[in-house]
């Protein structure tokens, strides 16, 4: 679509480079999907976190839509061929920003607990009796914290230029539990990454001093949550065995 490289691309979207400028390209959603992820990366940006500024975001065409932003020239935290103290290094990396991310007070942005009761209130995979059990539980869990979570922290949305650390994709940032974001990291790690899964959960419980079943608390309810996206059949049984558990 445009006569750029393309230096990312997601489920929905395309990342193309214009020199310093990255160019986040969408079709077929609205300008308001944009600007709200504008608006989350801006209030994270503005919050002093290494997040690439937002320059704004603009129509290309009738069911295209743009949202320009710094370009960072990095790769992601982890990569194939690391070895295993590399890994552990990139682990400590991510929950060290993840903390930082945790210690911004994010008044004013989403609920999390609301984001996660809609995705589960409207599964397509899940029927209403297990519905109702997890929109119990996650009411039992949410104690109206108003930290700033990410919504998806793993290492591909860690870019690392060589001295500095950026966290990219702020689309579904939230004002919520600390535990709850940390236990969506654990779940991307178990699902993609799985022999450093229990390395992330053990150096996240010893650095903010909580208990791993308190972040495992949430697991059917973030399990349940991510149903809401796009994935094959084998992920989305897995996911399943994991909230009927």
């Amino acid at each position: 679509m445009l006569n750029l490289e393309v230096v990312g691309q997601g489920a929905t979207t395309k990342i193309y480079r214009d020199g310093n400028t990255a160019i986040k390209l969408y079709e077929n959603a609205p300008p308001s999907e944009v600007e709200n992820e504008a608006m989350r990366q801006r209030f994270a940006f503005d919050a002093g976190l290494p997040v690439p500024a937002v320059f704004g975001v603009r129509r290309l065409g009738e069911n295209v839509t743009a949202l320009d932003m710094e370009y960072i020239n990095g790769h992601p935290l982890m990569r194939p061929g690391m070895d295993k103290d590399e890994r552990k290094s990139a682990i400590h990396s991510l929950i060290k920003l993840q903390c930082m991310v945790h210690k911004v007070h994010a008044d004013g942005l989403p609920k999390q607990a609301d984001c996660l009761a809609w995705k589960i209130e409207n599964s397509k995979y899940i029927g209403k009796p297990l519905i109702d059990r997890l929109l119990d539980l996650l009411n039992r869990l949410n104690d109206d914290s108003d930290n700033l979570c990410h919504g998806d922290f793993h290492p591909l949305n860690v870019l690392y230029n060589g001295t500095k650390h950026w966290i990219i994709d702020w689309v579904d940032a939230t004002a919520g539990s600390p535990l709850a974001d940390a236990c969506r990291t654990y779940l991307i790690f178990l699902e993609h990454m799985k022999r450093s899964a229990g390395i992330y959960l053990r150096v996240f419980c010893k650095e903010t001093s909580v208990k791993s079943e308190d972040v495992l608390a949430w697991l059917p309810v973030i399990a349940a949550a991510r149903l809401s996206e796009n994935m094959d059949d084998k992920s989305r049984t897995w996911l399943l065995s994991l909230i009927k558990e």
